[in-house]
């Protein structure tokens, strides 16, 4: 049986070549009741955003609502970032900066329909987005798609997770700001 493990491992692999990665909204984890002491969350952008920059990002009101996730590239340390959430209704994007090195944010927007990005700043990558990264081995490969995110009012949408740098901004995709 141990001979024919790698034969298995090697045949399942053209079964996931062209699957999404899952940027599925990851549950909170309970509190820990075990004795540890406890790790002091990660600056999140929105902690890091000056009083300005708050400003723009309002508490979530009856007519406000917030998006929050996770900003990840890999193993990679990220640039600073202008994130972004693009309306798709149309009209001017809501942002706010985040720190080189964040790996949180939060961004107060009005309710509606939105595409996530983050811009990078003086970087070689471009951006990191909230979207579909589709693995592939063989060529053609379909491209990665942006995921729709609706929030209504009041709520504050978590898991809403920018991972994946992008060099080049893909065809279609929102314009940086």
């Amino acid at each position: 049986m141990s001979r024919m493990l790698p034969i298995l491992l090697f045949a399942a692999l053209p079964l996931s070549a062209c699957a999404p990665a899952s940027t599925a909204p990851v549950p909170d984890a309970p509190p820990s009741t075990g004795s540890a002491t406890p790790t002091p969350p990660a600056p999140t952008a929105a902690a890091a955003a000056t009083p300005a920059e708050t400003a723009k990002a309002p508490e979530a009101t009856s007519s406000s609502a917030s998006l929050r996730g996770a900003i990840r590239d890999g193993n990679r340390p990220l640039p600073a970032l202008r994130i972004c959430a693009h309306p798709l209704d149309g009209g001017a994007p809501t942002c706010i900066d985040s720190p080189a090195g964040a790996t949180e944010y939060r961004l107060g927007v009005a309710p509606g329909r939105y595409f996530l990005m983050g811009w990078a700043q003086g970087s070689e990558l471009q951006l990191i987005a909230h979207a579909t990264q589709i693995r592939c081995i063989r060529a053609p490969c379909p491209p990665d798609e942006l995921i729709e995110v609706e929030v209504a009012a009041g709520e504050d949408k978590a898991g809403i997770d920018l991972s994946g740098g992008y060099v080049d901004v893909p065809e279609g995709w929102p314009a940086k700001p």
